[in-house]
């Protein structure tokens, strides 16, 4: 039986973007946030207290630091990505479907 690859159904510019986006763990909590929540919109401030309380980090432990770090990294990097889209001026984030990431595996292996 032949095994699908990521690279085999999508661009490896994009498998790569992905992988990076999934490196840090405060983007995968993100991410875990919007496949938990019936929601498609959420606030910065919902999001780094979700970071903050479910995903626990070494570096980031306030829902203060895990909100600098999603506004001026995580959350531009994965909306670069194409994962969702991050409005900086509101301050609100919109999940987006993404075929790479319906795949639970995928968050497990990153």
């Amino acid at each position: 039986m032949e095994t699908a690859t990521l690279e085999a159904e999508f661009e490896p510019e994009t498998v790569d973007r992905i992988l990076s986006v999934l490196a840090h763990k405060p983007n995968r909590g993100v991410l875990n946030y919007f496949r938990e929540s019936s929601e498609s919109l959420a606030s910065l401030d919902e999001l780094a207290d979700y970071v903050a309380t479910k995903e626990t980090s070494s570096d980031l432990e306030s829902p203060e630091q895990v909100a600098v770090y999603l506004h001026h990294a995580g959350l531009p990097k994965i909306a670069d990505a194409g994962i969702l889209d991050y409005d900086p001026r509101t301050k609100t984030v919109r999940s987006r479907d993404h075929p790479l990431l319906e795949s639970s595996e995928l968050l497990e292996v990153a």
